[in-house]
């Protein structure tokens, strides 16, 4: 099996490879599989790995961002007619998988199933000469070596025993005694492939787990917009010059109902708080008040958020809920929410979101339209509104690794950052088990989230 990259734009765009190697490496410095000079590549980009075991190609991210299908990855298995594109805004590639005349790709666990089905109809001989003949055929170098040579040490023990007792066996005796030994030790491998196909399954699993997050779950991911003024004790509003001042952000929340409840962060529904400028004047009697608070879905348009149906909680934890009308987010999924207690450490963590919000919008944006965007000096509320109607609100997803987990926190490494607050982060079974809320912006390997326990308990009984 070989890497086929058509490239639809950069330097090779409209010509398509066939990569004939096993590791094909990207980026802008000499000496890559596929060089692709630009300012959005780096010099050890990626990286696409064909797994013989596993029948697939891997992609990894190494040294730069990695979009497929719109959607920032670390590692993924590739899927044919998946898009990838090399940085924000870089070079675009279709993969394909290349199969060469006469190319047989069979994992081992196929070559397992097909064995045990053999063996119920014909027996363990037939299923033995099945599972024998596969390796041998379609193995991977390093598993067909291993097999030959666990043969030969089989013939050599049951011969070197024969001898040691001080017997002469028949001929007889010592076919049985090699296809015993054999026996043995084809056992082994298989028990140590079986070993493997678990590993190999579970990464397998997690990764079916991420595709299903990027094709269900991630359309119930919604980008919160809110445009909020201060209002000062004598009745005006803030206005540090002629218009009164109004302060825009944007944010993240998940669909957690089919009545419309949004979880969200609490500083995403009552930025102000977390204001050192503003917060002085709130505490000192301003009162805010939203002039437009919205929650936009992948393919909807933005849906108003009733100010009165926030519920925040009352203690410093850093969630809120908001319940939106019903018939607005018909047909979107309801994200699946841990409800059992207890979460591992080294558990994998996937958080969806919109970090930087609108500015991440338009950097993945058909060009023509940020253009129209740019000279029409569009607002945020109208970017986001034509960005929805022309099916471009879509929430970025990062994998990492919960690194600590507390009563009250979970700790983990996948990037994320302002304006993926409020998103949730999934376990590598796909449950969300945290609201994404915090980030330390000199150290990307801890960013936080508030256990999703806590965020159930503001939902109606």
């Amino acid at each position: 099996m070989r890497a086929q990259l058509l490239h639809l734009s950069g330097p090779l765009r409209g010509r398509t490879f066939t990569h004939p190697q096993q590791v094909v490496t990207v980026g802008s410095a000499p000496g890559n599989s596929v060089m692709l000079p630009g300012a959005a590549v780096h010099g050890s980009h990626a990286r696409i790995e064909w797994v013989q075991e596993q029948c697939a190609f891997h992609l990894r991210a190494l040294d730069g961002r990695v979009f497929v299908n719109g959607n920032e990855i670390r590692e993924v298995v590739l899927q044919d007619d998946d898009q990838i594109e090399f940085g924000i805004d870089g070079p675009l590639v279709r993969f394909h998988v290349y199969v060469p005349a006469g190319a047989v790709c069979k994992p081992v666990r196929r070559m397992l199933a097909d064995a045990r089905a053999v063996r119920q109809r014909s027996g363990g001989g037939a299923a033995t000469r099945s599972l024998t003949v596969d390796l041998l055929r379609h193995a991977t170098p390093l598993l067909k070596a291993g097999f030959a040579l666990a043969v030969v040490a089989a013939a050599f023990l049951a011969g070197w025993f024969g001898g040691w007792l001080g017997s002469r066996p028949t001929v007889a005796e010592q076919k049985r005694t090699a296809d015993l030994v054999t026996q043995a030790e084809l056992e082994s491998l298989r028990a140590q492939q079986f070993a493997q196909q678990e590993e190999l399954g579970r990464l397998m699993r997690a990764n079916a787990v991420v595709r299903r997050i990027q094709q269900e779950w991630s359309r119930g991911v919604c980008l919160m917009h809110g445009v909020f003024r201060l209002r000062l004790p004598d009745g005006s509003w803030l206005a540090p010059g002629a218009d009164p001042l109004e302060v825009e952000y944007t944010g993240s929340g998940f669909l957690v109902s089919d009545r419309g409840h949004v979880v969200t962060n609490r500083h995403v529904v009552a930025p102000w708080a977390d204001m050192d400028a503003l917060s002085p004047l709130v505490a000192g009697g301003a009162v805010p008040e939203f002039v437009q608070l919205t929650a936009t879905f992948p393919g909807k348009a933005p849906i108003d958020v009733p100010v009165a149906s926030i519920v925040r909680r009352t203690d410093d934890l850093d969630v809120a809920v908001v319940q939106l009308d019903p018939a607005a987010v018909a047909g979107l999924p309801v994200l699946p929410l841990k409800r059992a207690p207890g979460q591992d450490e080294g558990a994998r963590a996937v958080v969806v979101g919109y970090p930087t919000g609108l500015a991440a919008l338009l950097a993945r944006a058909d060009g023509r339209l940020v253009e129209s965007l740019r000279q029409q000096q569009a607002t945020m509320t109208q970017a986001i509104a034509q960005l929805a109607a022309t099916q471009q609100i879509s929430p970025m997803i990062t994998q990492g690794i919960v690194s600590n987990v507390e009563e009250r926190n979970l700790v983990y490494d996948a990037p994320t950052t302002h304006g993926g607050s409020g998103g949730p982060v999934f376990d590598g079974s796909g449950e969300v088990i945290a609201v994404n809320f915090a980030i330390l912006p000199d150290y990307p390997g801890a960013n936080f989230g508030v256990p999703i326990r806590f965020a159930l308990e503001l939902l109606p009984r």
